[in-house]
């Protein structure tokens, strides 16, 4: 999942459960009744949010290792780790306490701010298993990378899901300007999601225009329909967010329903062929949890289908053959970063060709094949996630490496 959705849902998670408002001391209140003052609150979301975002570390090994592969063998790995998690949690919650100090802040005590922590990586952990790109989350014991494929990996309705139930509870912390508020945040809002159209198809994702005209009426729903006779205002930020909590979990559940019938549909595809099924799996496309590609790998090649489970179009089939085996195919097998990066695709494609009198081969992930080639403005012949090696007519190896471009 990208970083900012991660934050968004770290800003959730510590406004929802470690960060509860201020209410007024009743006298049924027992005596040992406590509130944690304002800037401890502060400091729990802010450590939530932190926390949410800082697995992603590891996006800076690529740059500063100068290897085309660090960010297939160090992303999502050690600090995408359960094992680990509980080193993180310690560190970050000792350094958030001796960072809350000189800017006299309050904090939440450690054991406190360790809670939000493991709560907020383990978030983000869970967040990017549940797409396609595989986490090593037992690393460094083992470099296995489950991916449950339920999402894509930027996904606005889960990142709307967390999102728009905050600025709710913006729009309605108070009764003074609350329908100014609260329709100039819907109107701020259906105006992104209109943007956000327009920029996706060009890039040759469909957001229809219904589509817009839905999730401005759901918005609608959210920070609107709350004004009548003050609902909002007596809802309160922390029920905002536990709503907001409800609802991105509801949305991820049904985004792994709808893995389980596109799954069901790419396996009955398997049998009416009659294919040789090596692997099979059903991946999410964007702009929604409606859209999937199942992919199916034979000794041949690699059969591709694309489709919407909600819509009447058609069904979208590619089939991608492998090379023949020759020397430069076996060689390039035998590498080491090959071997790395065999480790990591799923669904590798081997091409052979010549370019100026040298032999190359070309491996290439065919799980992000028409997914990210558009967003990073790559060409369908040169997808993401290739990687090429340059022989020499005698074998020998010039050059190796991801594809850049």
């Amino acid at each position: 999942m990208d970083t900012i959705t991660h934050g968004i849902v770290g800003a959730l998670i510590g406004k929802a459960y470690f960060a509860p408002e201020p209410r007024k001391k009743s006298k049924e209140a027992p005596p040992s009744w406590r509130q944690p003052p304002l800037d401890a609150r502060r400091v729990a979301i802010i450590a939530a949010t932190l926390g949410a975002i800082f697995p992603d570390i590891d996006v800076f090994a690529g740059p500063l290792a100068h290897n085309s592969l660090a960010m297939i063998m160090w992303h999502r790995s050690i600090t995408h780790s359960i094992v680990m998690l509980p080193l993180w949690a310690a560190l970050l919650a000792a350094l958030t306490a001796a960072l809350a100090r000189p800017l006299r802040w309050p904090a939440p005590p450690w054991t406190t701010l360790f809670a939000i922590y493991a709560v907020a990586i383990g978030s983000h952990i869970f967040l990017d298993v549940i797409t396609s790109f595989g986490t090593m989350v037992w690393s460094p014991i083992n470099s296995a990378r489950p991916a449950w494929d339920w999402l894509f990996i930027v996904d606005l309705t889960l990142t709307g899901a967390a999102l728009v139930p905050q600025l709710g509870a913006w729009a309605f912390r108070r009764s003074e300007g609350v329908g100014r508020r609260a329709f100039v945040t819907w109107a701020s809002a259906a105006g992104c999601v209109f943007v956000v159209a327009l920029v996706v198809r060009r890039i040759g994702i469909p957001f229809s225009n219904a589509g817009v005209a839905a999730a401005a009426v759901m918005l609608a729903g959210f920070l609107i329909l709350p004004l009548r006779r003050g609902a909002g205002v007596r809802f309160g930020r922390t029920r905002w967010a536990r709503a907001g909590v409800a609802l991105t979990a509801g949305y991820i559940a049904f985004a792994g329903g709808m893995h389980h019938v596109a799954l069901q549909k790419v396996n009955a595809f398997v049998g009416e062929a009659r294919l040789n099924a090596q692997s099979t799996a059903a991946l999410p496309l964007p702009p929604s949890a409606a859209n999937w590609a199942g992919m199916v790998a034979t000794p041949d090649g690699i059969y591709r289908v694309e489709f919407d489970q909600f819509g009447s179009g058609p069904v979208q089939f590619s089939f991608f053959p492998q090379a023949a085996s020759n020397s430069y195919i076996a060689t390039a097998r035998n590498l080491r970063d090959v071997q790395i990066f065999l480790a990591f695709a799923r669904f590798p494609q081997f091409r052979y060709l010549e370019r100026g009198g040298q032999p190359v081969v070309r491996i290439t992930d065919l799980r992000f094949y028409g997914m990210l080639g558009p967003v990073l403005g790559r060409a369908e012949e040169n997808p993401p996630f290739t990687y090429e090696v340059v022989f020499t007519q005698d074998g020998r190896v010039v050059s190796q490496g991801l594809l850049r471009d």
